[in-house]
């Protein structure tokens, strides 16, 4: 080898050596930085927990409000197809402009006709569906009621539509011919045990036998189709007489909003067009009613958030939720920089002796930025815990377990994601600041011991940060006692009539009992002193509405009617007002109409005697109107009252109120079961309370009060250590002028009202942003509620006292401290 290659090669070692002596000194920098973060940690051991206190607990509510808004925004996403599948809904133009998810049932057939290029299906929704698992002979063996959207009509094109894998069967051999069901694993498990349920016979409300051809795997937590049945199309083409569902199979003029239409566009289909050819076919085939109509397209996965659609979850509460969650990590990120910046004096004179050796402004910073994420790794992992065990619990306790993420995909990448960007995110906006701080000290000054809180940023800094902790406290407390007072006025409001002690039992065949047989035999019951028999209840979730003309106008009216199915003994059950007039005749079939004030106010009449002996026509029977009744709350407090006609339909009365005036409830019931099962031996016995139905309207607003309420208790407490932290600090920078005080004789009260006048002014500055703003928002929200409460100065009054309080116990004890403590000791530590 030349001398010149010797030289290159001792070069090339030379430099390999450097860089191996440059990676030892980052090692050991880094491993030096760890000990002094870890040594600084347990010296100030307080500042430790307090800081990974406040930030686990906001990071675990942040990470249950991610999974929330996770679980939430990808309803039915799994389907491969989801942003191709589009549902026709339909919009009613009568006297205003109402909207459903339903649609004529025809509307498959239109589409199939006239848009051939499409995927098109229906699906018509069950509910509380009875079954009954039947022997070879035909006889029941097994019965089973099942609640919730459970059953479903449907085409074999649904599943080209929709994802559920097939275990057994296909969806055209399965699907294609009437009285055939198609089971989930689930479904087959329960009826069918280890059996094999292929060919195996299912009657469905006793009235159908259904045979089994098909299982497909069960339906995820997360989506708002969670049928468990699937029973051909055809077979309601096979039994006209049997309805479940559905507005008639070729009856353009009925909607019923558990009548869906989905389709399926092919890859870049102009939606535009589209809803010009059902604007065609809206024409075509509602006739010369075409304006009273209409179809829009909508994408499947929007109708999940749509509160026009009657979307289980709305939009507004995932963005609530998003705001809480991110109010939280602030006020956890902001309690961090406080106590930061307070332990920053401390450590003064160890960044001045860094600095004196040769520190840097970028390794002080890096120091600190190092133990800021040593701390927020901690209180992740802690709040990762914390969330993971919270997580299963929260379903049972919110009364959901169908629409709450019940655990964690870990398998989502979007998970980690947001992990590591909350990382990311927390450790920036809690070190940031603190580490420029203390990068930032003269090196003179901090050995001196002449460092103060002006270095640091004051007190001011400190009483931003409190006050806009404050704001958030106050925002959420004003959003808690709104939304509180909302439920509880929508729950305790009178709806027009008497709800309690109403019970109602299912009459699963009206048209093969003598109803009035059987209402005697319910009134020998001791405790039952009405009853009545009827489709709907007075308030109800489910309705039926109609077209109609009035004595002679030649035309119908431009709004609809609100139809009930009941008997003469409707009024007395529930306690309704006659205004004028009088009750509707006995009768199996219409024979006359009772109508409510809202109807005699959309007439135009101006007295309720007026309409009395005049013509209605619904359903194509004209007959008198006998009364008219006080108006009562047909719907929630979100609508308006409704126009409601009452008329006797025996063959639809599938329902029995019954009025209870025993205390014994108990024993009442059980005779009233015992009386019902002698009459439906092959049914389950069901029975629900009215009360307990009106309540169940509003579980949405229920559910959200209490993660509201939840989680400003948890902002409350964040909140708290922040505010203890910033009183802490005043005590160790006021310690000599407290001596002072009271060695010139100032009072134990004097001394408080130091820290009381300093905190009730933070109080004071946030509660004059937080309520105006607060009062903007919630009015923002109420403004969805047709009836509601005014927010008044109770309601702010209540959030600034709460405030006082919770401040007020949280500086207590260490005012109090900093207050008793020797002044001889507080004036020799200067």
């Amino acid at each position: 080898m030349s001398g010149f290659e010797d030289g290159i090669s001792f070069r090339q070692g030379n430099c390999a050596r450097a860089r191996s002596n440059e990676h030892f000194k980052w090692f050991v920098m880094i491993k030096n930085y760890f000990k002094i973060a870890w040594r600084n940690l347990q010296r100030n051991h307080l500042y430790a927990i307090l800081n990974i206190s406040g930030l686990s607990i906001g990071l675990a509510c942040a990470l249950i409000v991610f999974w929330f808004i996770r679980f939430q925004t990808t309803h039915d996403h799994f389907h491969k197809n989801i942003d191709r599948i589009y549902q026709i809904t339909t919009e009613f133009h009568f006297d205003g402009v109402g909207y459903s998810r339903g649609v004529p049932t025809p509307m498959w057939k239109a589409m199939r006709t006239e848009m051939p290029q499409f995927t098109t299906g229906m699906c018509i929704e069950g509910y509380n569906a009875f079954m009954a698992v039947l022997d070879n002979t035909g006889k029941t063996i097994k019965k089973f009621k099942e609640e919730g959207p459970a059953v479903a009509y449907v085409h074999p094109e649904y599943f080209s539509i929709f994802d559920r894998h097939w275990q057994f069967g296909n969806a055209k051999a399965s699907l294609s011919k009437p009285n055939t069901i198609v089971l989930s694993r689930a479904m087959a498990e329960k009826y069918f045990g280890k059996e094999n349920p292929i060919g195996k016979v299912i009657r469905f409300a006793n009235r159908l036998n259904l045979e089994v051809t098909g299982i497909v795997d069960n339906a995820v937590d997360n989506t708002d189709m969670p049928y468990g049945f699937f029973v051909s199309f055809a077979t309601l083409t096979a039994n006209p007489k049997f309805s479940y569902g559905g507005s008639g199979i070729d009856n353009w003029g009925g909607v019923n909003s558990n009548t869906y239409c989905f389709t399926l566009v092919p890859a870049g289909t102009n939606i535009k067009n589209v809803e010009k050819q059902l604007a065609a076919l809206n024409k075509k085939y509602h006739g010369n009613d075409y304006k009273s109509y209409a179809h829009p397209i909508l994408p499947y996965k929007e109708i999940h958030h749509s509160e026009r659609y009657y979307g289980p979850m709305p939009m507004k509460w995932i963005w609530i939720m998003s705001a809480i969650g991110i109010f939280l990590i602030v006020t956890a990120c902001f309690n961090f920089i406080n106590m930061a910046t307070a332990q920053a004096l401390r450590r003064s004179k160890e960044v001045g002796i860094r600095k004196s050796v040769g520190g840097t402004k970028s390794q002080v910073f890096s120091q600190f930025m190092l133990e800021t994420g040593i701390i927020t790794f901690l209180a992740m992992a802690i709040g990762l815990i914390i969330a993971t065990l919270t997580l299963p619990n929260i379903s049972e306790w919110l009364e959901q377990p169908g629409g709450w993420p019940k655990q964690i995909v870990w398998s989502d990448g979007f998970l980690w994601i947001f992990l590591a960007s909350l990382f990311t995110a927390v450790v920036l906006l809690a070190g940031s600041y603190p580490g420029t701080i203390l990068a930032g000290f003269r090196p003179v000054l901090a050995l001196k011991g002449n460092v103060t809180a002006r270095h640091i940023g004051g007190i001011s800094l400190r009483r931003g940060l409190i006050v806009f902790q404050f704001v958030l406290i106050q925002l959420l407390v004003i959003c808690t006692l709104v939304v509180n007072n909302q439920v509880s006025f929508m729950l305790s409001s009178s709806v027009g009539y008497e709800t309690k002690g109403i019970a109602s039992i299912q009459i699963p065949a009206p048209d093969k009992i003598n109803q009035s047989t059987f209402r005697q035999r319910l009134l020998s019951i001791p405790g039952v002193s009405d009853a009545s028999f009827c489709l709907f209840l007075p308030t109800t979730t489910s309705n039926n509405t109609s077209n109609f003309s009035y004595d002679t106008r030649q035309k119908d009216e431009l709004w609809q009617m609100n139809t009930k199915n009941a008997d003469n003994h409707y009024t007395s059950t529930f306690g309704l007002t006659l205004v004028a007039g009088e009750n509707i005749p006995q009768s199996d079939t219409i024979k006359g109409y009772l109508i409510n004030e809202k109807v005699v106010e959309k007439l135009g009449v101006k007295n309720s005697k007026d309409v009395i002996g005049k013509n209605l026509k619904i359903w194509g029977v004209t007959a008198p109107i006998y009364g008219v009744l006080k108006n009562w709350n047909n719907g929630t407090f979100k609508s308006e009252i409704d126009p409601i006609a009452i008329f006797t339909y025996k063959d639809n009365s599938y329902r029995c109120a019954i009025k209870l005036s025993s205390t014994n409830l108990h024993q009442t019931m059980k005779e009233v079961e015992k009386l019902w099962n002698e009459y439906f031996p092959d049914y389950l016995y069901e029975q629900t309370f009215l009360d307990e139905q009106i309540t169940k309207a509003y579980e949405l607003e229920n559910i959200m009060l209490k993660l509201i309420r939840v989680f400003s208790i948890i902002s409350i407490f964040i909140g708290c250590l922040g505010l203890y932290g910033l009183v802490k600090f005043m005590a160790s920078q006021k310690t000599k002028e407290i001596g002072v005080r009271k060695v010139l004789g100032a009072s134990l009260t004097s001394i408080l009202g130091i820290f009381g006048k300093e905190i009730s002014l933070l109080i004071v500055v946030a509660f004059i942003i937080a309520a105006p703003l607060g009062w903007y928002l919630m009015h923002a929200w109420l403004e969805d509620y047709q009836y509601r409460i005014p927010i008044g100065a109770d309601i702010m009054s209540f959030a600034i006292l709460i405030t006082f309080v919770v401040a007020a116990i949280t500086a207590g004890y260490e005012s109090l401290k900093a207050a008793l403590k020797d002044p001889v000791k507080s004036l020799k530590s200067e």
